[in-house]
């Protein structure tokens, strides 16, 4: 019996526009499609529509195009929508912003269908510019209505992304550090990815710049600005002493031409890329690694969403005292949620150990909870979670869960915050 192919799917998911690449087992890599297959035109606007005839809803370019007939009603910047937790009235019927969101993502999906009409997805990875928890909570829920639940889905940032896509190519092309220019309608950024193989694992990370002040959209069309000229600096100015192998540049603010003339001048001593779907392959590499695939076992990727270590909790256990892990390091910081139940003896004394995988640095910190609620000793039950505030910034929340029957919950709860770095 023949076993079933992996679906594996990367999903670049913009404010405007959208781009979806699935692994080819052909060519052992991610291919980027369009509406049909052959099509050469991959953007999908991020756009959702129901005609007024049939009520059927439409996406991308044909959502676009029936709005522009006057035959439906169309909605955009999904995602800012579901930022602010919007409703919308469309065609007299009120959605919320993640219900319209879903219909995108199931139509937009569906393309898929044209390549190959009998897989389902095994793994779909889904990259955002800047993954803000509220919008990937929306974007997990709209793919649970979908059928498609954490188990199979995962959302990185831009700058995973790219970590996964640089280190999927040819060694040769990573082996010093990597950069990638970023211009698109927010700003014109710079990402430079290094290794650290003194460790083991080896450790890849992103640094990034913003030079947005000095080089944005708004100057595409000012026939009084030189950008090639303003280009050339920026680039000058990053490269200065660095040794960079490889340069990629992506987004539609090089659309035009007009880089052309000092992409030619930086192709001397390495390779130069120009090309706008390197973060949806990048996510496609990325689902190939987590469907089972690995080929980045001795690496830990770092990106700008990760916390750089583990923490872990002193506890005696099985009559020897042990360290309970409570998050591991090089996991997205609004992805830890994580909870034991501790009996403390008469005073509660709770120590965290935090081990930095970048500096190798170990601290221990101590909290001390109290007042306890008076009760015999040993019966005292209490819920340790930890969450982060953000990739730096970890919160622990204690609280009285009681004992059994015996002793109700106060439902007493306290809260510590502490730094990892």
């Amino acid at each position: 019996m023949d076993m079933p192919r992996k679906l594996i799917v990367g999903y670049d998911l913009g404010e405007d526009v959208s781009q979806i690449s699935c692994f080819s087992q052909k060519t052992s890599e991610p291919i980027t499609i369009g509406p049909k297959e052959g099509d050469e035109h991959y953007l999908i606007p991020t756009v959702i529509c129901v005609r007024k005839d049939t009520r059927l809803w439409l996406c991308g370019n044909e959502a676009e195009a029936c709005a522009r007939k006057g035959d439906g009603e169309a909605v955009d910047h999904l995602l800012e929508k579901v930022r602010r937790g919007e409703e919308i009235e469309v065609l007299g019927q009120n959605f919320t912003a993640i219900s319209l969101l879903e219909k995108f993502l199931r139509k937009s999906l569906m393309l898929i269908k044209n390549y190959f009409p009998t897989e389902p997805i095994t793994k779909l990875v889904i990259t955002l510019r800047e993954t803000e928890p509220v919008i990937v909570d929306g974007i997990y829920h709209a793919l649970d209505m979908i059928g498609i639940g954490k188990d199979r889905a995962m959302v990185i940032s831009h700058t995973g992304a790219y970590l996964y896509y640089v280190l999927n190519q040819d060694r040769s092309q990573w082996m010093n550090d990597v950069g990638l220019f970023d211009f698109n309608e927010t700003g014109f950024y710079y990402y430079q990815m290094n290794i650290n193989r003194r460790t083991k694992p080896m450790i890849a990370g992103v640094t990034k710049r913003e030079f947005t002040d000095t080089l944005n959209c708004t100057m595409i069309n000012r026939k009084d600005l030189n950008l090639s000229y303003t280009l050339e600096n920026i680039v000058n100015t990053i490269l200065y002493r660095q040794s960079i192998s490889t340069l990629y540049f992506t987004g539609n603010g090089f659309e035009g031409g007009w880089a052309e003339g000092v992409l030619k001048k930086l192709c001397a001593g390495r390779r130069v890329f120009l090309g706008q779907n390197l973060y949806t392959k990048g996510a496609c590499y990325a689902a190939k690694e987590m469907s089972g695939d690995q080929t980045l076992s001795d690496y830990v990727l770092l990106n700008d969403d990760m916390i750089q270590a583990s923490v872990g909790l002193k506890v005696y256990c099985d009559a020897m005292v042990k360290e309970v892990l409570l998050t591991e390091a090089a996991l997205p910081w609004y992805e830890v949620n994580s909870s034991i139940e501790v009996i403390p003896e008469e005073e509660a004394e709770l120590e965290i150990i935090i081990k930095n995988i970048m500096t190798r640095e170990i601290i221990r910190e101590k909290i001390t909870i109290k007042p306890l609620p008076e009760r015999p000793k040993r019966m005292t039950r209490l819920e340790i979670k930890l969450t982060f505030i953000n990739r730096t910034s970890a919160k622990i929340t204690i609280t009285d869960l009681g004992f059994g029957d015996f002793y109700k919950s106060t439902e007493q709860t306290w809260e510590y915050t502490f730094d990892i770095v």
